[in-house]
């Protein structure tokens, strides 16, 4: 990436960081039942979580997921660039010792490789042109079998699209939903295994 377009990509994330800390009093009220039901379909996919499981929720906002499955998790971490977002979770999983909030971006990630067992980024990424350098990172933090699921808004991309431009990213496709009741698609895989040759 060029100087020029790395200071655009800082300068658009600075712009969205300030919309959401403006809308994060309202999020919930607007947004937790649609968040809830791609909760539910992954949890439902995933079928249950080990209590070895180390995850991330990539973008986590208020925390609403992070709620959902962190008890049943050895333990969860939940970055979100908007500080605000990440004062109302904090609210939210106070009483839950298990789970830590950062404040980063999920194109640079704070954490060695080979963190996490799961990585979770729910409507987080970037038009699909600027997907590459946080589809990077997820991998990098990654374990080695460990899982990615997405959620990628329907007016982004064709679904026939989405699992090519995935897998030139480095993800391996496990499933992807398509329900009519949520606006996203919900990718689940993992990283692709590469064989030289």
């Amino acid at each position: 990436m060029s100087v020029r377009g790395f200071a655009v990509g800082w300068k658009r994330k600075r712009e969205i960081r300030l919309q959401y800390d403006i809308e994060v009093d309202g999020y919930d009220e607007l947004y937790s039942q649609e968040q809830r039901r791609k909760y539910d379909l992954v949890i439902d996919r995933l079928n249950a979580f080990d209590a070895k499981e180390r995850i991330l929720d990539s973008g986590c906002g208020t925390g609403i997921f992070l709620e959902r499955v962190a008890c049943n998790v050895e333990f969860a971490v939940g970055i979100d660039f908007s500080s605000k977002a990440l004062q109302k979770a904090r609210l939210r999983l106070d009483r839950l010792s298990n789970v830590d909030l950062v404040c980063a971006d999920f194109d640079f990630l704070p954490f060695a490789t080979g963190t996490f067992t799961h990585i979770f980024m729910f409507t987080t990424l970037p038009a699909p042109a600027h997907w590459a350098l946080a589809v990077t990172e997820a991998l990098r933090a990654l374990t080695a079998t460990g899982i990615v699921i997405l959620s990628i808004p329907k007016t982004e991309i064709l679904s026939e699209n989405l699992v090519g431009k995935l897998k030139r990213s480095g993800l391996e496709p496990r499933e992807l939903i398509d329900q009519q009741e949520t606006p996203d698609y919900i990718f689940i895989g993992k990283r692709l295994d590469r064989v030289a040759g």
